[in-house]
């Protein structure tokens, strides 16, 4: 991959850092229960996706319109990875360093959404029962969660930029 290509998906990457980092600092300074919001987390998704698509149209500009499947990969994997590793890293700040009790809250918050659902699915009282004890066993905001999380959506964005680099792939004839 060349170096402008690499310097544009770092930069682009430092930028989604950025504002996945500030809009993490709002949504907690505003009212961190916004964390158990799924549109919240849909829409963080989104915009991770659009750097990384933003970063393949970006790449190829600059390679006069023709970038190859690998390059296109590379540059969106590049901008998501780095991008969305900031990101976590300000999650982590935010609930495992300073502020563990608003952790402690939300996962109470996420039990008491999670009963609810079981309840609404018709699920028997055991079953519920037991659902919930293993999952008040472990936070969903502690440093290993963040990081199995971190994994796992970076796995998903990868499928997804996998088929958005066949669709903007141009190879030179």
């Amino acid at each position: 991959m060349k170096t402008e290509l690499k310097n544009i998906a770092t930069d682009l990457a430092y930028k989604l850092g950025g504002v996945l980092t500030i809009t993490t600092v709002i949504a907690y300074s505003v009212d961190f229960k916004l964390f158990l919001n799924p549109f919240i987390g849909v829409g963080f998704g989104i915009l991770i996706i659009l750097f990384g698509i933003y970063s393949i149209i970006q790449s190829k500009k600059e390679n006069s319109g023709i970038i190859s499947f690998k390059e296109a990969f590379k540059s969106y994997f590049i901008t998501i990875s780095l991008g969305y590793f900031i990101g976590s890293l300000a999650t982590i700040l935010v609930f495992v360093i300073i502020d563990p009790d608003a952790a402690k809250i939300l996962d109470e918050e996420l039990l008491v959404m999670s009963k609810e659902m079981m309840e609404g699915f018709g699920m028997p009282k055991e079953m519920i029962a037991l659902s919930l004890e293993e999952a008040s066993k472990k936070s969903n905001f502690s440093l290993s969660s963040i990081s199995l999380q971190y994994v796992m959506n970076l796995a998903f964005f990868s499928v997804i930029g996998t088929l958005v680099s066949l669709i903007f792939k141009k190879e030179s004839k």
